[in-house]
């Protein structure tokens, strides 16, 4: 009996080892198929065009990826850039003392005296009667007036700051005061007058004004204030 069972499991057996060795022979090719196309997709891979295949690239670490870059990217690069340097500027300081006390801003206004304007084209310092002016930078005086008009005693001098043409106003000094005369070529420093009050004034002070170019009145208080590079010098 034994062997009938025996003999019957190895039938049973054999009914089934028939179709799985069957289909471990078909799978196997399956699986050759399949390894032959993917070494031929790798081998298409590297025949890529030469510039995108043949480029050598160089890992770099960033963090904890990974990235890669073509070498010639990661070769410092040679900037060649203009070289200047700067040889001079123009030196200004202010007029008076920067410490000294402002009266009248610059700008629209109420008219301080009857012959005084609604506008005020400078601003009004107030450093004492008799103190010394000074020009702010080199230049050339291009008007006076000893006394005229409602600036009494007054000079402008024109200047040439870094390139950019402006004109210096000083008004209301002392009469007899006035130390410069037209077309005089001054320094930054020298003396131009005393603070009086003369023309339309309210009291003695220094009218300071600052005129661009065409002659257009511009704030002289932020003007100085952004422009003066040296401390400010007594005139002399």
């Amino acid at each position: 009996m034994f062997q009938q069972k025996t003999s019957s499991a190895r039938a049973h057996r054999g009914h089934f080892q028939g179709p799985l060795i069957g289909f471990l022979r078909v799978n196997r090719s399956v699986l050759a198929i399949t390894a032959t196309a993917f070494a031929f997709a790798a081998v298409g891979i590297h025949e890529l065009p030469a510039q995108a295949a043949a480029q050598e690239v160089v890992e770099q670490q960033v963090g904890l990826q990974s990235i890669a870059v073509p070498r010639a990217a990661a070769q410092p690069v040679d900037l060649n850039r203009d070289s200047f340097a700067v040889t001079s500027f123009t030196t200004v300081q202010w007029p008076i003392d920067p410490s000294s006390r402002v009266g009248d801003p610059f700008g629209h206004r109420a008219a301080p005296c009857a012959g005084c304007s609604t506008f005020h084209r400078g601003t009004d310092f107030n450093p004492g009667l008799g103190t010394p002016i000074a020009a702010i930078a080199d230049g050339t005086v291009t008007e006076v007036g000893n006394p005229s008009g409602e600036l009494g005693v007054y000079a402008i001098i024109q200047h040439n700051i870094d390139g950019v043409e402006v004109s210096s106003v000083y008004g209301h000094m002392e009469i007899g005061s006035m130390h410069v005369a037209v077309g005089q070529t001054v320094t930054r420093g020298q003396l131009v007058g005393l603070v009086g009050d003369t023309g339309e004034s309210t009291g003695p002070h220094l009218h300071f004004g600052i005129l661009n170019a065409s002659g257009t009145p511009i704030n002289p208080l932020s003007w100085i204030r952004a422009h003066a590079n040296v401390p400010f010098v007594p005139a002399s």
